[in-house]
């Protein structure tokens, strides 16, 4: 039995492939698609998609600012409470940005939710064990501090004065822009509460979003720290999932990225050459992917994985 899915697309650039991507996703589900667009970065004509059924435009509700909360988290849990008070029916949530394309079939993938009994299919570690892929001093660097993003331009001069954050509690996270951060010495984690990292795309049954949403609700110390810190996107769901015991969690999202050569923290650009690994069936979703890169890797895509 294939699950009800809401995709939720996040976008930012290139409308043509935000359109490919929608009408792919159509074509395979009866599901609600959502797209978000960041009118503030490009525009979005939206009359190519406007008489397709059963897809929505969710305007930004603020700026968006890179590694911000505004411009990942804020967006998701957007969409959550729109959907609830829509009373539009799902079971499952999946994000995904305007840059990923599906690399299994779309009711295939819907069939895999169906059948789960799993609610998460999610990447996640504690940030401060020895499994974590990342550093404890990234980990630390990232959510044990407080942020205020600078105007742009300063970066030179937070490059020039580093040597400080060896003596003095703070940060400067640069690659994202101009970040400079305040040690915090109190924070929501601990024993009972542990730092969860992971990547920011994801896929969850709708309970699991629902508990989500709630518990910032109801535990405002965990909104406003993430809040104040760099890439919420990365720990934040983890962090209150993983720590509820209510929810099994795999801890893989089928999604294929290749942060091994990302640049300022964006993963690398697939082209044709891809292709043999995308054709493993191993992964539902392929990111990133950029028109003005290689154009043919999608239709190869399209031809040979998707049979469209």
């Amino acid at each position: 039995m294939r699950a009800n899915v809401c995709w939720f697309i996040q976008s930012h650039r290139d409308p043509e492939q935000v359109y490919r991507l929608v009408r792919t996703l159509r074509q395979g589900s009866r599901g609600p698609i959502i797209v978000q667009h960041n009118f503030a970065s490009c525009h979005l004509d939206w009359a190519p998609l406007a008489e397709l059924p059963n897809i929505h435009l969710l305007a930004a509700s603020g700026p968006q600012i890179r590694a911000n909360f505004s411009c990942q988290m804020q967006p998701y849990f957007d969409a959550i409470n729109w959907l609830e008070h829509e009373r539009v029916a799902y079971d499952w949530l999946v994000n995904i940005s305007a840059q990923d394309y599906p690399v299994t079939p779309v009711p295939a993938i819907e069939a895999f939710l169906g059948a789960a009994k799993a609610d998460g299919f999610i990447r996640h570690w504690d940030v401060l064990s020895p499994a974590s892929p990342w550093s404890q001093r990234k980990a630390r660097a990232r959510y044990w501090h407080r942020y205020r993003r600078l105007k742009p331009g300063t970066e030179k001069a937070l490059h020039a004065v580093r040597l400080l954050t060896r003596f003095l509690p703070i940060h400067f996270y640069l690659d994202y822009g101009p970040y400079v951060g305040v040690r915090l010495y109190e924070t929501p984690f601990g024993h009972d509460f542990r730092c969860y990292g992971g990547w920011a795309w994801f896929s969850l049954r709708r309970s699991a979003v629902l508990y989500l949403r709630d518990f910032l609700k109801t535990h405002p110390e965990v909104d406003r720290h993430y809040r104040g810190v760099v890439t919420p996107e990365e720990s934040l769901v983890q962090t209150v999932l993983a720590n509820s015991g209510k929810f099994e969690l795999v801890d893989d999202d089928f999604r294929y990225i290749d942060y091994s050569r990302a640049h300022k923290g964006s993963p690398r650009t697939l082209t044709v050459a891809d292709m043999p690994l995308l054709a493993s069936g191993r992964y539902h979703f392929a990111r990133k992917f950029d028109y003005g890169v290689d154009r043919e890797v999608l239709d190869r895509i399209d031809r040979e994985l998707l049979g469209i």
